[in-house]
């Protein structure tokens, strides 16, 4: 079977994808989703029709409508009933992706709530409980909360962490944008490794509270699997679990960066759960690459190549999550 992504215009076939889950999580960075009006923050300075990427409305809605058709498809029949993204400015920006009539009939909800972050970029998430297509789905209820980062780490953003009901138990949601590679990865891998640290004594403490449950952490870590930074949750303990990744980067990552394609976007699951009832894997679909000139093969289609607009998404790929009970 083949689904169809219509970005920009022309129908694109999409080859197939593994079979959906009975429940679905899409983790993306969505690079700089602005709107295209100039807000309190400086930071969004340049994204205005008057700003150096004279970033304006039919551009945010290209973007918007873009998005909303790659949401679509990653559900391949069935949207996702999670939609964790980072890099978006307000819950403005969600609202506006929420209500899109390719995602309106989904009644999709928003979470959303401002971090400290110095750029004004935050995670967020839609939740998708029902819709015309899809009743009584696995998201029957949610609750959520944003944690702030300690010292030495600050300005950044926040985890947002969801729990819900699923397979007779809690299944616990950590996403998570850590902190930038700006100034080179060295620069920060310090302050990152401390946001690792972080995360485990918070996973550790939800561990306490709810040992029977299962715990499932994604995000961009601006850091591979392997990397110093994350040692933290390499040999992180709960009980008798650790926590495995489901994704080690193989032939292809999910962001490419001077020719090379890495796996910054990491999902990381306690490590009791079946392999067989969890797959994740990066959404490779031909309408969000475009041809790497410089190095050779593909590359993620940003919206911009610096100052120059180029009509794509995102830097990075957006990553799939399925899940199907039982996990143990």
């Amino acid at each position: 079977m083949l689904f169809l992504l219509w970005i920009h215009g022309a129908f694109c076939p999409v080859p197939q994808e593994p079979e959906r889950g009975e429940l679905c999580i899409i983790w993306y960075n969505v690079e700089n989703l602005f709107d295209a009006e100039d807000g309190s923050a400086a930071s969004d300075d340049e994204f205005t029709p008057e700003g150096l990427r004279h970033w304006t409305w039919s551009r945010y809605r290209q973007k918007l409508t873009a998005l909303a058709k790659v949401v679509i498809a990653s559900g391949r029949g069935s949207p996702p009933e999670v939609v964790a993204l980072c890099e978006v400015e307000n819950s403005r920006v969600l609202e506006d992706l929420a209500g899109h009539p390719i995602l309106r009939p989904y009644r999709y909800s928003v979470l959303h709530h401002e971090s400290a972050d110095h750029r004004g970029m935050d995670v967020a998430c839609l939740i998708r409980h029902g819709g015309p297509v899809h009743h009584g789905g696995p998201v029957q209820s949610v609750s959520w909360e944003t944690i702030r980062f300690a010292p030495p780490v600050h300005d950044t953003r926040d985890v947002m962490h969801l729990w819900f009901p699923w397979n007779g138990d809690t299944l616990d949601l950590f996403l998570v944008h850590l902190m930038s590679r700006y100034g080179g990865a060295g620069a920060t891998a310090n302050l990152r490794r401390s946001q690792a640290g972080q995360l485990v004594r918070l996973m550790d403490s939800v561990h306490t509270c709810r040992a029977g449950g299962v715990m499932l952490l994604a995000g961009d870590f601006n850091s591979e699997y392997s990397d110093y930074a994350l040692e933290p949750l390499r040999t992180a303990r709960f009980g008798a679990d650790t926590l495995v990744p489901l994704i080690t980067g193989g032939k292809q990552g999910s962001y490419k960066y001077r020719g090379r394609w890495s796996q910054i976007d990491q999902v990381l699951v306690t490590g009791s759960v079946s392999p067989a009832s969890i797959l994740a894997a990066p959404l490779d679909l031909s309408p969000l690459l475009t041809g790497d000139l410089q190095y050779g093969g593909m590359k993620p289609l940003r919206t911009y190549v610096g100052y120059r607009y180029t009509g794509g998404i995102s830097d990075h790929l957006p990553l799939v999550i399925d899940l199907d009970p039982p996990f143990f």
